[in-house]
């Protein structure tokens, strides 16, 4: 009788154990998801402020959709607005992801603004 208990217990600690892994290993992917899709954002960012010059915000959007449609195929540009301090944009850029799920990124880039 001990060593049916003895066995039920060492089983049921054994499928905790197997559980935790199991989350262990979606909680790794989800992760890992996360940080490549942050890696691809901070490039987007990088990249347009350091494609921007100086122009006209339509012109600036031209080149935003440029870099996005070049070198970034499933994201589009959504928005772009002026935010309240000078030189400093606001960039609202849509990600197509799979099983239709969008996902809204903002960015805020700055730049030097002549119209």
């Amino acid at each position: 009788m001990e060593a049916i208990i003895a066995i039920a217990v060492c089983g049921f600690g054994l499928a905790m154990i197997l559980g935790l892994y199991g989350m262990v290993i979606k909680t790794e992917i989800v992760s890992k998801a996360i940080f490549l899709q942050s890696v691809e954002i901070n490039s987007i960012a990088d990249e347009i402020g350091l494609a921007l010059k100086d122009g006209s915000t339509e012109d600036q959007q031209e080149a935003i959709e440029v870099i996005l449609e070049s070198k970034y195929p499933d994201y589009e540009l959504a928005g772009l607005r002026k935010d309240s301090q000078a030189s400093l944009y606001h960039l609202e850029i849509i990600h197509k992801g799979e099983n239709s799920m969008d996902k809204l990124f903002h960015i805020k880039v700055f730049w030097s603004q002549h119209e």
